[in-house]
């Protein structure tokens, strides 16, 4: 089994995984938007708007859409959207460059730093209002 997040936006989904494609230096980017759906419930000014996106990283994805009005959560007083994820790295300076990348125009949570549990760890909200944490995985014990 494996579980895939699904990031929702409001309308800058292309945007987000067009950015997220570079900043994870992805394998494969599929945006269907629903215009490509002829049975769509949504008025003309949606059908630019991105219904499903596919983001392949290794043997691993993110999905996520452009929500109509009334499906998107309508985030939280602070700017950002319920929920985050969560991503783990065996190597502190790869963990470094994406907390970096995804801070660009976004809001540092909590400063990349070392932790009682990890060598790295930082918490960001980046520009497209999506919440990240950025870990580095411990060195195991010897």
């Amino acid at each position: 089994m494996k579980i895939t997040p699904n990031l929702m936006f409001k309308t800058e989904a292309r945007e987000a995984f067009q950015a997220y494609a570079a900043i994870f230096n992805a394998d494969r980017l599929d945006l269907i938007t629903f215009g490509d759906m002829p049975d769509a419930p949504v008025g003309p000014e949606w059908k630019d708007k991105i219904a499903h996106a596919w983001l392949q990283i290794g043997d691993q994805a993110v999905m996520g859409s452009d929500s109509p009005p009334g499906v998107c959560a309508d985030g939280a007083e602070t700017g950002g959207e319920p929920g985050s994820v969560a991503l783990h790295f065996a190597l502190k300076d790869q963990a470094q460059r994406i907390f970096d990348a995804l801070s660009e125009g976004g809001a540092v949570q909590m400063p990349f730093a070392p932790t009682a549990w990890s060598p790295g760890f930082g918490m960001v909200r980046d520009r497209f209002g999506k919440d990240w944490l950025v870990n580095t995985n411990p060195e195991p014990a010897s």
